[in-house]
């Protein structure tokens, strides 16, 4: 009886449909192609084929429901026009553009990925099978790899073999048993049937029951070798370590570098919460925190560190933690975590090292986590939108901004671009937080007027983010070389004072001494630096100091230039100056005619550089030192350099090598002028002025070649003091016009 009952439920599981599956469809676009991917499950076999006015995605294997709400959010309808279900649940109709064709490929996970690409379609679509999961993690997945890498391309075999069947469900590592103990497995079934039907196991049965072989099958011979064996229902046992162990192998995955990723439940934020109010959550969470003996629990006291993160008190949980002395592995990433949702620079970056390629939520916190931007062929950009997307909205809104400058010192903008939609679509997502993401996007891309706008705006929201933007907008109004108004130089030291001690007050400091300097309140601005304590950020002391003396030195006023640098000669000294900024501040000084000090301005290592080393050059020739500023420059190249060891020549009276070097500098003018010095009368003749010329043709007459004898025609006397009278006048004529030319300023 109890054989007949089990019989009749494996028929009538065998008989009963399967449930359609809810499928996910993903979309993403690229500059030539749009892509489609089909979040299908391991194993499901599908096929593609070309239709009237598209194509159609077929599983024939078992029925689905797609979710086609969302294809659209991310790709505009160019090459696809729409996807609707097809005529059953099995397929989806793909309406396409004309000019396109399709391409597809399977993704390790399962996943069937369809991209319309432009271009005529060359052959008909091949069907495609998906190919067997690992436990192992996936090779190096490239940038964006779901919705954007394309696979290399392969050529099919000329006779391709007949699709295999898709792979069993992997429940364990182990090897099943072979055909040598099918008598045993037998006796096993019927035992497991009866303790199955007296309710002390339960039994996970195929949806199609085995078919009967033959008896003549059922016992092969002992000649036969395993794979002979008729197909039966393959059962298989495993111990409870066995279990533990094949479980913890698939969740403890392996990252690209080979470390262990640790399980998305360490990190899933939303499952924290509940929907009761915050302060029931966080009532509940504070109970029973004491045990026995009035010792901590952890269990307890990590419930509550996770309620804190949830909510986005990250000070709180950190101060929870420590209060009752939980451990650092006890802790595991939470510390990071509330660091991160706080702002602050990550305590425990190592904890996180080297999971940037997890697949998993993981590798979103070890971007936030790390010192440096990582490279974007080590970060899993799927997994890390992936992750960022599961988070609440309250800390969507509190580790977007960080996360979009991070993808964008990392060079990937678009990925910067997809945060900041994915925090857009948020429900009341935070406009302060999208307004610095798109601030930091147009400073990415040059837009700088645009950035500054919305700056501008955020400053005066009164968010948490309002200090950052207030000092971000002052430094991009001056890269652009505009005045800051006083309102924001008055903000920006009031609250640099308020916020003293940290990083944010320091950059706000510094806003303030530039802002005072973009309009020429020098004396205010070095006044600001003498008060500035700034033990810590002495680093950003020093740029101040360096870009304040920039400013100094675009003063157009000579006179209010050289008050104002002598007054504050002490406060700028060359060791906190770049070296760019020694030498405009020395060739300034020079110009002004003070050679000696635009030579103490320059460090001694600036003086080795070549730009210092022309600096020098000339200071000594405003001071007419020719010789030394020849020694500066010895054999530097350049038109620069040439061009002043052309005035050094001129200076000591080597004209003719000044003339050459004037040359190699590309000075044409200042040749002209050393060759008539040098009375290089030939390229006066072929390059001077029409007086200059004139002059040469009748006071150096070698530069004309003299006529042929047989050609000069005698002259009598009247002739010859005729001709003497006309050659004097034109010599008078001549030398007046070249003395006028000469006064000329």
């Amino acid at each position: 009886m109890t054989r007949f009952i089990l019989a009749l439920g494996v028929i009538l599981l065998a008989g009963a449909p399967a449930a359609a599956q809810q499928i996910a469809v993903r979309s993403g676009e690229h500059e030539t192609f749009s892509r489609l991917v089909f979040m299908l499950p391991p194993g499901t076999a599908w096929t593609t084929e070309r239709v009237a006015g598209g194509y159609r995605l077929t599983t024939p294997g078992q029925e689905t429901r797609f979710d086609l709400s969302r294809v659209f959010d991310l790709i505009p309808k160019t090459r696809i026009l729409s996807v609707t279900p097809d005529v059953d649940a099995r397929s989806v109709f793909i309406a396409t553009s004309p000019s396109v064709r399709l391409e597809s490929f399977p993704l390790p996970i399962g996943a069937a990925v369809i991209d319309i690409v432009d271009g005529p379609e060359p052959n008909p679509p091949i069907p495609e099978t998906p190919s067997a999961q690992s436990f192992r993690p996936l090779p190096d997945r490239g940038y964006l790899d779901l919705y954007w890498s394309k696979p290399a391309p392969q050529t099919p075999a000329a006779d391709p073999a007949p699709a295999a069947p898709p792979p069993a469900r992997i429940v364990s590592p182990l090897a099943l048993p072979d055909a040598r103990v099918r008598t045993a497995e037998r006796d096993l079934f019927d035992q497991l049937g009866r303790a199955a039907s007296q309710g002390l196991i339960t039994m996970e049965l195929p949806k199609q029951a085995p078919k009967e072989a033959p008896e003549a099958a059922a016992e092969p011979g002992p000649d036969a070798p395993p794979d002979a064996a008729a197909p039966e229902l393959a059962l298989q046992s495993e111990t409870v370590i066995d279990r533990d162990t094949a479980s913890a192998f698939a969740r403890h995955q392996l990252s690209q570098s080979g470390h262990s990723c640790p399980p998305d439940q360490d990190f899933d934020i939303l499952s924290w919460q509940t929907d009761k109010p915050a302060h029931e959550q966080l009532t509940d969470a504070r109970q029973d925190l004491i045990g026995e003996f009035d010792r901590p629990r952890p269990e307890a006291v990590l419930k509550l560190a996770r309620v804190y993160v949830a909510f986005g008190f990250g000070a709180e949980a950190k101060a929870t933690l420590r209060s009752f002395g939980i451990s650092p592995e006890e802790a595991g990433p939470l510390p990071v975590m509330a660091d991160i949702i706080e702002g602050n620079p990550p305590a425990m970056q190592k904890s996180l090292s080297g999971l940037t390629a997890c697949d998993g939520k993981v590798a979103l916190w070890a971007v936030l986590a790390a010192d440096q931007p990582p490279r974007k062929a080590d970060v899993n950009f799927g997994a890390l939108l992936r992750a960022y997307s599961a988070l609440p909205p309250n800390i969507r809104a509190l580790v977007g901004p960080a996360l979009s400058a991070r993808l964008i010192d990392m060079g990937a903008p678009d990925v910067a671009t997809t945060v900041r939609s994915m925090l857009a679509r948020a429900p009341k997502s935070d406009k302060g937080a999208l307004a610095e993401i798109d601030a930091r996007i147009d400073l990415n891309a040059g837009r700088k007027e645009e950035a500054a706008r919305l700056l501008d705006g955020l400053a005066l929201s009164g968010s948490p983010a309002a200090a950052e933007a207030l000092y971000t907008s002052i430094e991009t109004k001056l890269s652009l070389g505009a005045a800051i108004p006083a309102t924001d130089v008055d903000n920006a030291g009031a609250l640099g004072r308020q916020l003293r001690g940290s990083e944010t007050g320091a950059r706000l400091i510094r806003a303030e001494v530039l802002g005072l300097g973009s309009t020429a309140r020098f004396d205010e601005a070095f006044q600001t630096l003498s008060t500035w304590d700034a033990a810590r950020f002495d680093a950003l002391k020093q740029s101040a100091t360096s870009d304040l003396a920039a400013q100094l030195g675009r003063v157009p006023d000579d006179g209010r230039f050289i008050e104002t640098f002598f007054r504050h000669r002490d406060q700028i000294p060359p060791s906190v100056l770049d070296a760019g900024v020694q030498v405009a501040l020395a060739d300034r000084l020079s110009e002004a005619g003070f050679w000696q000090s635009a030579r103490d301005i320059l460090a001694a290592e600036t003086r080795r550089s070549p730009p210092g080393r022309m600096a020098l050059a000339r200071a000594a020739l405003a001071g007419r030192d020719a010789a030394a500023a020849y020694s500066y420059l010895g054999d530097l190249p350049g038109e620069e350099a040439a061009k002043l060891r052309g005035e050094a020549m001129s200076m000591l009276g080597q004209h003719s090598t000044a003339e050459g070097e004037f040359a190699e500098a590309g000075q044409t003018q200042s040749q002209l002028d050393e060759a008539w010095r040098a009375g290089n009368w030939t390229l006066v003749a072929q390059q001077g002025s029409e007086t200059q010329k004139r002059f040469v043709e009748l006071f150096a007459p070698e530069t004309t070649p003299p006529a042929e004898p047989q050609d000069v025609v005698p002259r009598g006397p009247l002739s010859q003091a005729q001709q003497l009278i006309s050659q004097s006048q034109s010599e008078r004529e001549a030398f007046e016009k070249l003395m006028e030319e000469l006064k000329a300023p």
